[in-house]
């Protein structure tokens, strides 16, 4: 019997086109089992053993030695699971620090909320979006955008991040027709000349070119009878 067989593994015609994940996400442990089992999926692998030597292929250098241990003397039955599991509990977010992440998140008028609500998905990890969760991706968007959100009262995450994202699409498009029409619209010139005539003196004001006199300051000039230059 084939050695490999008799370990567990998959047969050859079960595994003939090999895999390679990519090295272990240690910032995102459960989004990269995502991709690792998408790809056992694919592939069609299924034994245990396999999915288990798969991952610890995938460790880097520093990840690997944090599991000598399970590595070299893996446990006879769910070899896969408990490396799986040893990796989130090692590297997961703890729900404290969800939580703090959550009600940390910056603010920023120029990201879409689709993408906000991805980050604030992600953070949640297993946990269910609630009213807070809610309360807290709406106080990231702009009143106008807030208040049109509350009258829909959408519950789906998603369908309210996709709707979140028309009004917001609509309202930039506003924002920067507003300011070109700005920038196009020509300047206003100042034609009053009442602002100049108020600058002038008595004499000038009064007599204008045929005064004989200027009493400083005074804006009239030309008239070099009285002075002016």
């Amino acid at each position: 019997m084939n050695p490999e067989n008799q370990a567990g593994l998959d047969t050859p015609a079960e595994n003939a086109v090999a895999i390679k994940l990519p090295a272990f996400w240690a910032a995102q442990p459960r989004t990269w089992f995502c991709q690792a089992e998408a790809q056992f999926q694919i592939r069609r692998i299924t034994t245990d053993s396999t999915k288990f030597y798969y991952v610890v292929s995938a460790l880097d250098q520093e990840t690997a030695s944090r599991l000598v241990d399970i590595s070299e003397q893996p446990p006879q039955e769910n070899k896969y699971k408990a490396i799986k599991q040893r990796l989130l509990d090692t590297f997961d977010i703890p729900r404290q620090e969800r939580a703090a992440r959550l009600i940390s998140i910056p603010r920023s008028s120029n990201r879409k909320p689709s993408a906000l609500m991805d980050e604030m998905l992600s953070l949640l990890g297993d946990n269910q979006p609630c009213l807070l969760f809610e309360h807290l991706f709406l106080q990231h968007m702009h009143e106008d955008i807030r208040l049109a959100l509350v009258e829909q009262n959408i519950s789906n995450p998603r369908e309210l991040a996709k709707r979140a994202d028309l009004l917001w699409h609509a309202r930039s498009t506003h924002a920067e027709y507003a300011i070109d029409i700005s920038k196009k619209r020509p300047k206003q010139v100042n034609t009053d000349s009442s602002s100049t005539y108020a600058d002038m003196c008595y004499y000038h004001k009064n007599f204008g070119d045929k005064a004989r006199e200027c009493s400083p300051p005074c804006s009239h000039q030309g008239n070099t009878r009285a002075g002016c230059p």
